[in-house]
């Protein structure tokens, strides 16, 4: 019976680490190739405009000039803004681009992010 419960615990663990290995292995990939860059949305507070749209519509400027886009997101530039209609509300468009799409971007404006 003991034997038994150390063998299940071995295969447990070794199949484990087996899809660790591969997790890392991918990921280790995507972060040497892949990064951050981002660039204020310019939206305001009590716009009508909605964010996603300002969004998408950085992300078709990317697309146009050939960098491809493979995460999109909204996040914020972590200042304090002051409460009032028609102030920036700090909103900022976050991508993931190659590496190799970076000084291209940031002739668009972009700034490269780190993941934190």
């Amino acid at each position: 019976m003991m034997n038994k419960l150390i063998l299940l615990g071995m295969i447990s663990v070794i199949g484990l680490l087996g899809c660790q290995t591969n997790l890392t292995d991918r990921n280790s990939t995507d972060r040497n190739d892949l990064v951050l860059i981002s660039k204020p949305l310019g939206s305001k507070q009590c716009s009508e405009i909605h964010a996603d749209l300002l969004l998408q519509k950085l992300q078709q400027g990317l697309e146009q000039q050939h960098i491809k886009v493979f995460s999109a997101e909204i996040g914020t530039d972590q200042r304090v803004h002051i409460a009032l209609c028609g102030a920036d509300d700090g909103k900022i468009a976050i991508f993931k681009v190659k590496q190799d799409s970076v000084i291209q971007a940031e002739k668009m404006g972009y700034t490269q992010k780190s993941e934190n």
